[in-house]
Parts: C-alpha cells; sequence; structure tokens
C-alpha cells in the first residue's frame, strides 16, 4: 500500500530554536482493549502523519521460519475480509492518502498520511488491514515471490551480507538476532498459510499495538474518531512478552570471510555486544559511539581511515540499541586490496577509544551536534509522530522530547569515558569481510 499519491506533506511542526526543540505536548489514551493512543495538534495545515508499530517483529520468529514476521507485515496491503488489494488501494487513492507496512527486528511498523478531513475513513482501512487481512493463498504466492526476490537481491548485496555474518557470528544460533529479519529462501519457502494465520492471531492485537498522529487533530475528537475504527479489535488474552533474552558474553574475536565474485568493493564490519534502549548507560554510550563514528563527518573514523589514509569510501559507527542489546557495528566500504588494513584500522580506533574515552572537546562538539540537529527532526508532523512513538515504546515519558537537549547536556566526561570501556572493547569483537577479496 502506499502507492498512491500522499497527502500534502505535513507542515512545520512548530518553531525550532537555538534554544531547543519545538514544543511538543503529546496526549495519551489507552483504550478499554489496550490500543495506546498518542496525540499532538498541529493545526499549521489540514493533514495528519500517522506512524505505529505492533510488536511483532522478527524476534518473535520461530527459528525454522525467519523472515515470517516480514511474510505477515507484506499481506497486511493484499486484502482484507471485507477489500480485495485492489479496494484498499483504491480506498486510499481516491482520498490521496497513504498507509505503509514493514517489519523489522523487533515491531511491525506502519506510516502514512491524510488529509483531516479523510483521516476517519483512513483510520477505518487501517484497523481493518491490521485485524482482518485475508491471507489468500494467490496474494500469498505473490509476496512470496516479492519476498524471494527481495532476500536474492540483498544476498548480492555487500554491505547486507558482511553484517548479516557478522551478527550469526556475535549472537549464537538459539538468540533471535543471529537470523536476519528478512528470513532466507528456504525459510520463506517452508511458511504455510497456517503459519502466517498463527503468527498473526498471536501477535496483532490492540494491547500490542501503539498509534501515533500528529497534524490538524484534535485530541478529544480525533480520539473518537479511533475509538470508532479500534474498539471492537478483542484484546489478545496473553501477548507474548516484548522482551528479547540477552546472549551468552562473547569470550573471544572472531573472524569471517565471505568471498563474492565480481564485486568492485569489499565491505567491512565489525560488531561489538551492544546496549538496550532503556539501559542507564544508553546515552553515554551513544556519545561514545558517535564520537567513534556514529552519523557525523568529523568523527575518529572518518578523520582517520577516509580523509588521512584514504582507506575507505565511507565509515560509520551504528548503535542498534533496541528492546535488547542489539550489536554496535561499525561498517565500512573499500578497495578489496585495502580490506585487511580497514579491518586493522577499524579496530584501532576501538582500541584507542576503549582505552581513553573521548577528550573533552569531543564531548562538547557532540554534545552541540546532538542537540543541533535533533530540533531537526521534529520540523515536520512525521518527525514529531516518530519520535513520540519510540518514546512510548520505550517508557521514556510524554516530556521526553522537551527533556532531551538537558538529557544530552548530563553526560559527563567520566561517564562517557567509563561507556567505552564498557562497550567499545576490540577483544569481544565479530569481524566480517564480504566482496571480492583475496588473500
Amino acid at each position: 500500500m502506499g502507492s498512491g499519491s500522499p497527502a500534502r506533506a505535513s507542515g512545520p511542526a512548530g518553531a525550532a530554536t537555538a534554544a531547543g526543540p519545538p514544543a511538543v505536548h503529546p496526549t495519551r489514551a489507552e483504550l478499554p482493549n489496550g490500543l495506546v493512543v498518542l496525540l499532538h495538534p498541529n493545526h499549521a495545515n489540514p493533514t495528519v502523519a500517522i506512524h505505529g508499530l505492533v510488536k511483532a517483529g522478527a524476534v518473535f520468529d520461530p527459528p525454522r521460519l525467519a523472515g515470517l514476521s516480514t511474510f505477515t507485515a507484506s499481506m497486511l496491503d493484499r486484502g482484507t475480509h471485507r477489500r480485495t488489494a485492489f479496494q484498499q488501494a483504491e480506498a486510499l487513492e481516491s482520498l490521496g492518502a497513504s498507509l505503509n507496512f514493514d517489519s523489522g527486528p523487533e515491531a511491525m511498523t506502519f506510516s502514512g498520511n491524510a488529509l483531516s478531513e479523510d483521516l476517519d475513513s483512513v483510520l477505518e482501512v487501517l484497523a481493518d488491514a491490521l485485524q482482518n487481512p485475508a491471507l489468500t493463498t494467490d496474494q500469498i504466492g505473490k509476496a512470496r515471490d516479492e519476498l524471494l526476490v527481495r532476500v536474492k537481491i540483498s544476498n548480492e548485496n555487500t554491505a547486507y551480507v558482511a553484517a548479516r555474518v557478522a551478527s550469526e557470528i556475535l549472537y549464537p544460533a538459539e538468540h533471535p538476532y543471529h537470523r536476519s529479519s528478512i528470513g532466507t529462501e528456504a525459510s520463506l519457502a517452508a511458511v504455510t498459510r497456517e503459519d502466517l494465520t498463527a503468527f498473526h492471531a498471536a501477535r496483532y492485537g490492540p494491547n500490542t499495538t501503539i498509534l501515533a498522529l500528529a497534524g490538524d487533530v484534535d485530541p478529544v475528537s480525533t480520539l473518537e474518531q479511533v475509538r470508532r475504527s479500534f474498539l471492537d479489535w478483542p484484546r489478545l488474552k496473553s501477548p507474548p512478552p516484548f522482551a528479547v533474552p540477552a546472549p551468552p558474553e562473547p569470550v573471544r574475536a572472531e573472524r569471517r570471510v565471505v568471498r563474492m565474485k565480481g564485486k568492485s568493493q569489499v565491505d567491512v564490519v565489525v560488531a561489538l555486544p551492544g546496549i538496550s534502549r532503556t539501559d542507564p548507560d544508553y546515552y553515554a554510550a551513544m556519545i561514545a559511539n558517535f564520537v567513534l563514528g556514529g552519523g557525523s563527518l568529523s568523527s575518529r573514523l572518518m578523520d582517520n581511515l577516509r580523509d588521512k589514509q584514504g582507506l575507505v569510501y565511507g565509515v560509520y559507527a551504528n548503535m542498534n540499541a533496541g528492546i535488547g542489546a542489539g550489536p554496535i557495528q561499525i561498517r565500512a566500504g573499500t578497495n578489496p586490496r585495502n580490506a585487511d588494513h580497514t579491518a586493522e584500522e577499524i579496530l584501532n580506533q576501538v582500541s584507542l577509544i576503549h582505552a581513553s574515552g573521548p577528550t573533552e572537546a569531543e564531548l562538547d562538539e557532540a554534545v552541540s551536534y546532538l542537540t543541533g540537529v535533533f530540533p531537526v527532526r521534529l520540523e515536520t508532523n512525521a518527525g514529531i509522530a516518530a519520535q513520540i512513538l519510540g518514546a512510548e515504546l520505550y517508557g521514556l515519558g510524554l516530556d521526553y522530547i522537551a527533556r532531551y537537549p538537558s538529557i544530552i547536556r548530563g553526560v559527563t566526561l567520566e561517564d562517557t569515558r567509563a561507556a567505552a570501556r564498557k562497550y567499545l572493547r576490540p577483544a569481544v569483537h565479530a569481524l566480517a569481510i564480504a566482496g571480492s577479496y583475496s588473500d
């Protein structure tokens, strides 16, 4: 879904100033069936951004059916018991609205846009899609074919292969982070209609769903619209805990090479045991990782590997903190002849920051960047909806957006150095190299 023209782009969500992010004061309501609704009014223009999630991601896939959650999500815009796939799409396109569904490691997410005058109709289509996927044989076949193509394309991508292999090294086979969220050709071929039906019945319910609406909404009347569409959705009696088991602590480093012929570059991934989003160390670890290579062109990795040595096209450190302790992944693309040198230099930079942590100047620069870029993420209703959705998911509070700058400014130099010592540990890493590698 989402092939039709979206509603007009969400307008400015508020005035972001040097003093901090725009004022965001969402309201929260919980329906009797457990559906959590978050509302942020912004009447700059008559549009609404829709964001939400169902706690039904790949962490709930059975080991032999990796990709089942992604397969289930792909069926939500392929017809319901009330509408064919064509009628679903037409119901949105006729309004200039959009809805999109996807599944990730931990949750199935959805997003869309609508004119505020059409929100009632769009919410009804959304509720129908979430509750009543038809799961017809012909649409299952079409979805399977598309997912198999996606897997085949991914398996030819050196960056994807290196990241997948690094996770396979870092997490044992029985851990959900060991498996790819999109599945494999074999696991997707094994999925039956009964598997899809059972997964949907066990994981999709109002008490596993969060809905965030930002834009031209009224807390009272819009909540009533949501009630009309979702109140008859029966609560799941015993939804699975939304949790990821802690993996065993790695005891050594491990290296693996995947040779892929005909590739112009090699991708190098160094993965380290990570941290959950709700861990008290999260912000200090996030800043230490940012200094190392997280999202800034002036990071240590970029300065040393790209600018000074010319080893890589790009290199970044991503901290995949979710409900579980996802990996810290350092990814670099390089010429095949530089693969080993690149891996060596990445680990050298990890060793340096592990030993001494960020400098005071680096901490100041990181705090300035992170507090400065945050308001940019709130310039659209979609950005605000995404932020309040995450705050709800991780229990950060309705005032999280207002508190964020002070949280970041409150991280001390010793906090970041302690986090670097604890989480950026070169002794227990997974190293994966994928591409046209030669010894």
